[in-house]
C-alpha cells in the first residue's frame, strides 16, 4: 500500500476549478513528494512547470530509485528541445558539469528547480531519472492530460483539460478531476485502471493510432519541419526516418510501415522560367498545354530540358484536383541518378522500382495503387528505366488500372529511344499526359519508328536548337576545328570487307547506329565496321601533334572522347593509346571511368579537374551516359560517331556552362580513305561530312579562311 500517498491526498477535493482552486498546492506538491513514481501525459509541455512543483519534485528526486517518465506532442519551444538534446547526446559532460555547479551530492533541489529549470530538464534526462518520448497521431495532435502517481500498489490519477505547463498548471482556465480508486469508490476505480492501461499501451506501442518516439528521434522531426509548421504526425517521423535511410542515416523501415512522400510537386524558390535566360522554358511549357498535353519538346542539351518537363507536370498537377501520377523513363542509369536529384528540388522523393528486388517491387506496387486511391491532392512521381518500363508487365498494368480520378502523366526522356518497337508495342494507353523530350526527337533512317513515337506521344511542337541555346547564353560558343586522318590500306580493306558481309546478310541501308529490328550476325558487323573508322589509328598521331603544337605545358580543361569499342584488326584499344600518349608527354590526366559517372564519384574528380589537378581527362562512354562536363573549354573527339543525337549529345555536354569559361573549342577527327576511291570510299566520306556539317552550323569560326566550312567544300567536290 501507498500509506504515504493515501495520506498525503486525504483532504484533496474531487474536482479543481483553475486558476481559482489551488491544484499545485492541495495535490500535485504534496503527491509528487509521496509517490514512487511519477507518469505524466500532455499536449502541450513547458519545463516551467517543473517550477510550479518544485517542492514536491524535488522531494520525488530525492530517492535515487524514483523515475518520472514524460509522453508528450512534440510541441515544446526551442529552450526544452535545445535542453533535452544537452541531456541525450552529452549526458557524461551534463551530469559532470551541473553536479559540480548546482546540484551538492548529486541532490536536484527544489531551489534548482525554480531557478535552472532547463538545466533541470537537461541533468533529469543525462542521469536516466526522466524519460520522455512524443507521441505522434496519424493526424491532429497528442492531446491527453494525464498526472499518474503510484505510491506502493496504489495509483493516483489527475486528469481534465490542463496541460505540463505554468499557464495550464495556474493561469487557463482549466478543469482536472482528481481520482482516489482507494477512497472514491468503484468507478474511480475504473476511470484509474483505464487511465495507467492507456498511458501504458501508448508508451509501449500498442495502441495503433499512437506512436511513441525516443527523444532523439522527435527531436529530429521536430527539426525537419522548422519551428512554424503543424504539429509533427506519425507518417512524418516514418518520411524523416526514410529519408535518412535513402542517405545512409538508418537502417530501413520497420517491416509493414508505409510512408508517403510529400504531397504536390512544387516550382523551386528561385526558378527563373518564364523571363530572362530561360524564358525559352515558359514557352515550352505554354505550347505543351495549348497543344493538349501531348507533343515533344525538342530541346537542346543545356536548355533545361529536364526542368522544363518538371514545370509542366507542376502546371498539369495544379489544374487537377486529385491524385497524379507522373512516370518519368529515361534511357540509362546515370541520366536516373540526375533525375532523382532534380525532381528532389521540385519536393517531392521519387520512387526508383529499378532500385528494387522483383518481390519488394510487387509490395511497392501494391503501396502506389493504395496511395493513388486518395480523393485528396497527392502526386506521386516514378522513374525507371526503359528496360525495367517495357519489362515489368505488372507495372505497365498498375498504370492501366488507375481510376480516371488519378490524372497519369508520362515523361520520356530522350524520347527518340521510345520509338523502338519493344515499347511501343507495349506502351499504355492509359496517360492522359505525354511529354516527350529529346534535343533530336526523330529517330534517324527510321520514318516508321519517327512516325509511330509522334503517333503516340504527338509530333515535335517546340524546338530550341544548340544554336538558340548559344545565342541566348544557355550554353558557351565555341570554334571547331577539322582534322583529316586517311585510314590505312588495311583498315579500309577491312572496312569494305565488312561492308561486302553486310550487304551478303541483306543490310544494305544507312547505319543509324540503332540494333531494333536487326539480328544479332549483323549488329556484330555493324559494330566492328563502326570501330574501324573510330579507331583509325592515324587518330593518335594527329592528336600527339596537335598537342605538342598548343605545348605541354598549357594543355588545361581538356577532354579527350575515345572508343570503347575492341580494335578490329587487333593491338591496343584507343583508350589505352591515348593514356600512353599522355604520360609519354608529361601531361597530367585521369581516366574517367564509368564506375565514376555516379554523382559523387563524378564530383570529386570534375572539382580536380576544374582547379587544375588533372589537366586532361580520357574518356569512353562518359558522354553518352548522362554526365556533363562543364569544365571542359578543349576537346578532342577522336571517337566520331554515326548517328547524328550522339553528336548533339555530345557536344551539348561538352559547351555547359562554367565559371571562367568564355568560349570553347573543339577537335574533331575526319576519317578518309586513303586515296581517291569510289563506292565505299565516298560512302565513308559522306557519312563523316554529315557530322561535320552539324558541328561547323554553329561553330563561331564557321567561314574563317580556315574554318571548317573551307574543309567542308573541298572534301565535298571529292563526291
Amino acid at each position: 500500500m501507498g500509506t504515504s500517498l493515501i495520506a498525503a491526498m486525504n483532504k484533496a477535493e474531487p474536482l479543481y476549478q483553475i486558476p481559482e482552486d489551488d491544484l499545485v498546492g492541495d495535490v500535485l506538491v504534496p503527491a509528487m513528494a509521496a509517490s514512487d513514481e511519477a507518469r505524466i501525459g500532455a499536449g502541450f509541455f513547458s519545463s516551467r512547470c517543473f517550477a510550479q512543483i518544485a517542492p514536491g519534485l524535488a522531494g520525488f528526486l530525492a530517492h535515487p530509485d524514483r523515475h518520472l517518465s514524460l509522453l508528450i506532442s512534440p510541441e515544446i519551444d526551442e529552450a526544452d528541445r535545445d535542453a533535452l538534446e544537452r541531456g541525450i547526446k552529452s549526458p557524461e559532460q551534463v551530469v559532470r558539469d551541473l553536479e559540480q555547479r548546482l546540484f551538492a551530492d548529486a541532490v536536484v533541489s527544489a531551489s534548482a528547480l525554480v531557478h535552472h529549470t532547463l538545466d533541470c530538464l537537461a541533468y533529469l534526462v543525462a542521469a536516466g531519472r526522466l524519460s520522455v518520448r512524443f507521441a505522434l497521431m496519424p493526424r491532429g495532435q497528442y492531446h491527453k492530460k494525464k498526472w499518474l502517481l503510484r505510491g506502493g500498489t496504489e495509483w493516483l490519477a489527475v486528469h481534465g483539460s490542463g496541460n505540463a505547463t505554468a499557464r495550464g498548471l495556474l493561469v487557463n482556465g482549466e478543469q482536472m478531476t482528481v481520482d482516489r480508486p482507494w477512497v472514491d469508490g468503484s468507478a474511480a476505480q475504473t476511470r484509474v485502471a483505464k487511465l495507467v492501461g492507456g498511458w501504458e499501451r501508448d508508451w509501449n506501442n500498442e495502441n495503433p493510432h499512437v506512436l511513441a518516439i525516443e527523444i532523439i528521434d522527435g527531436l529530429r522531426v521536430i527539426g525537419k519541419r522548422g519551428a512554424k509548421q503543424s504539429v509533427p504526425t506519425i507518417d512524418d517521423f516514418w518520411r524523416a526516418w526514410q529519408a535518412d535511410h535513402m542517405r545512409g542515416l538508418e537502417p530501413a523501415l520497420p517491416p509493414g510501415v508505409i510512408t508517403q512522400p510529400p504531397r504536390t510537386l512544387r516550382i523551386p524558390e528561385g526558378v527563373e522560367w518564364e523571363t530572362g535566360l530561360y524564358q525559352h522554358q515558359g514557352v515550352a511549357v505554354r505550347t505543351f498545354l495549348d497543344a493538349g498535353s501531348h507533343g515533344i519538346l525538342a530541346i537542346a542539351t543545356g536548355g533545361g530540358k529536364t526542368q522544363t518537363s518538371l514545370i509542366t507536370a507542376v502546371t498539369e498537377q495544379d489544374r487537377h484536383t486529385g491524385p497524379m501520377l507522373v512516370m518519368i523513363i529515361v534511357p540509362t542509369a546515370p541520366l536516373l541518378r540526375q533525375w532523382i536529384e532534380v525532381v528532389r528540388r521540385f519536393g517531392v522523393e521519387p520512387a526508383v522500382p529499378s532500385n528494387l528486388t522483383v518481390p519488394k517491387r510487387r509490395v511497392w506496387i501494391e503501396e502506389l495503387k493504395a496511395a493513388l486511391t486518395t480523393k485528396s491532392n497527392y502526386t506521386a512521381v516514378v522513374l525507371c528505366t526503359q528496360q525495367l518500363f517495357v519489362g515489368d508487365e505488372s507495372l505497365r498494368e498498375t498504370v492501366d488500372s488507375l481510376s480516371p480520378q488519378v490524372l497519369t502523366m508520362l515523361i520520356g526522356d530522350e524520347v527518340h529511344n521510345l520509338g523502338a518497337p519493344t515499347f511501343l508495342r507495349s506502351a499504355p494507353q492509359r496517360f492522359d499526359v505525354r511529354l516527350g523530350l529529346s534535343a533530336t526527337p526523330s529517330r534517324q533512317y527510321d520514318e516508321a519508328g519517327s512516325a509511330q513515337l509522334f503517333d503516340y506521344f504527338g509530333p515535335p511542337i517546340y524546338e530550341f536548337t544548340l544554336a538558340d541555346a548559344i545565342a541566348v547564353g544557355c550554353l558557351t560558343p565555341y570554334r571547331y576545328y577539322l582534322h583529316e586522318v586517311r585510314l590505312t590500306p588495311e583498315e579500309f580493306a577491312a572496312y569494305v570487307d565488312l561492308s561486302r558481309q553486310l550487304r551478303r546478310k541483306g543490310f544494305i541501308r544507312q547505319d543509324d547506329g540503332s540494333s531494333d529490328g536487326i539480328d544479332d550476325q549483323i549488329e556484330h558487323l555493324l559494330r566492328k565496321r563502326r570501330a574501324v573508322l573510330e579507331q583509325a589509328t592515324g587518330k593518335i598521331a594527329a592528336l600527339e601533334a596537335l598537342l605538342v603544337e598548343t605545348g605541354v605545358r598549357d594543355v588545361a580543361r581538356t577532354l579527350i572522347y575515345t572508343s570503347a569499342k575492341q580494335q578490329v584488326l587487333g593491338g591496343t584499344k584507343q583508350l589505352s593509346e591515348a593514356n600512353a600518349l599522355l604520360r609519354r608527354l608529361g601531361i597530367r590526366f585521369h581516366e574517367f571511368t564509368n564506375a565514376e559517372t555516379g554523382r559523387r564519384g563524378a564530383e570529386r574528380y570534375l572539382e580536380a579537374f576544374g582547379h587544375g589537378e588533372y589537366q586532361a581527362l580520357t574518356a569512353m562512354k562518359v558522354l553518352d551516359e548522362g554526365i556533363d562536363l562543364p569544365e571542359t573549354d578543349t576537346a578532342y573527339i577522336l571517337a566520331s560517331s554515326t548517328v547524328r543525337r550522339e553528336w548533339v549529345q555530345r557536344r551539348g555536354r561538352i559547351l555547359r556552362r562554367a565559371e571562367g569559361k568564355a568560349h570553347a573549342t573543339l577537335h574533331d577527327f575526319i576519317v578518309l580513305p586513303p586515296g581517291d576511291e569510289t563506292g565505299e570510299g565516298r560512302g565513308i566520306v559522306t557519312g563523316e561530312l554529315a557530322r561535320a556539317r552539324e558541328f561547323a552550323g554553329a561553330a563561331e569560326n564557321e567561314y574563317d579562311p580556315d574554318g571548317p566550312r573551307t574543309v567542308i567544300s573541298r572534301l565535298e567536290r571529292t563526291i
